[in-house]
């Protein structure tokens, strides 16, 4: 499968909650307002959420300007007020079941293993070149740490294992799906491939030739290849599983005998000959026994459970959620 990068948008309203937590918070204890604070759900706050503002500016006054645009100021609490108004519903609800799921977690006795979050994370990431890109962009996309990331990760294998709990899979399913599925449970290679395609053979064994002579292939790929998705990039087609059914076997069985940086062909495709240079390749270990078990049993088990929007709301008229501020209702 092609590796591509992807927006990552379920914890962008944890994202929210941390920054609208962190700056009521500050105003509360500015504010000469005699009103008591908002109640804080039985539990406390989330993982992730506090109710002190950001350390970085633990005394910043509401009326701290934040943004000018043509002389005219716009306060934090300016900021703070439209993000209520557009977020605040939304964000409240994810901290409230944030809240629910934790405790009815440990009510269960679900606990939820460094393996298991390490494998969740290793999945979200899937979609980047490596874990050092894939946290790079969260950080620039939602200004969240990779620990606030794992803390994410870790709420929604909760929520998973909660939906699946009453859900009862026979073994001989599960050792059926461990059969049937190879590839999501053993040993995986990558290849990261160029390439550069020709439409005859003897225009492909001239191209081969200047590489022989020490012409760089991004260069000739750009000049020369008649595939427009790649050519600008110098012929990169990403990150490919050595066994994606989705490229040429032909391709993928040349650049498999390649050691990184070798090129290989001309190799005769239905898109043309094309010549195939490996970048990069990446093995990735196979699960344990126990960790494909857990794995498969809880796919299985999720294609039965109830919807987890069914869920959610249970949760959270179990544990009595109730939104006191009207203004931050969720419209029907």
């Amino acid at each position: 499968m092609k590796r591509t990068k992807r927006r990552y948008g379920p914890i962008v309203l944890l994202a929210l909650s941390c920054v609208l937590i962190g700056e009521t918070g500050c105003m509360s204890r500015q504010s000469t307002d005699a009103s008591p604070p908002p109640a804080v759900p039985k539990g406390g706050l989330p993982p992730g959420a506090s109710s002190e503002a950001p350390s970085d500016s633990p005394s910043a006054p509401a009326d701290e300007t934040v943004a000018v645009v043509g002389g005219k100021p716009i306060t934090r609490q300016q900021l703070v007020q439209q993000l209520l108004a557009s977020y605040g519903s939304q964000t409240l609800r994810t901290l409230m079941l944030r809240i629910a799921v934790e405790q009815e977690a440990e009510a269960k006795g679900i606990a939820i293993t460094d393996e298991e979050v390490d494998q969740e994370l290793r999945r979200m990431s899937e979609g980047y070149d490596s874990e050092e890109e894939f946290y790079a962009s969260i950080r620039e996309q939602l200004g969240m740490d990779p620990e606030e990331v794992r803390r994410d990760a870790k709420y929604r294998l909760q929520l998973e294992q909660l939906a699946i709990l009453p859900v009862e899979v026979p073994d001989s399913k599960i050792e059926s799906y461990i059969r049937e599925h190879p590839e999501e449970f053993g040993p995986r290679t990558e290849l990261r491939l160029s390439h550069i395609v020709l439409a005859t053979p003897e225009e492909a064994g001239d191209v081969l030739k200047e590489l022989e002579k020490g012409e760089e292939f991004e260069k000739l790929a750009g000049e020369r290849s008649i595939d427009s998705f790649t050519a600008d990039s110098g012929g990169d087609m990403g990150w490919i599983d050595a066994e994606d059914p989705l490229t040429d076997s032909a391709l993928l069985e040349a650049a498999a005998e390649l050691d990184v940086g070798q090129t290989a062909g001309p190799v005769e495709t239905a898109s043309g000959y094309e010549l195939v240079k490996l970048t990069g390749r990446e093995v990735t270990n196979g699960m344990s026994p126990e960790a494909a078990r857990r794995e498969a049993r809880k796919q299985l088990a999720l294609e039965q459970a109830a919807p987890m929007a069914e869920l959610e709301e249970a949760l959270l008229a179990k544990y009595e959620a109730e939104v006191l501020d009207s203004s931050l209702k969720l419209k029907p």
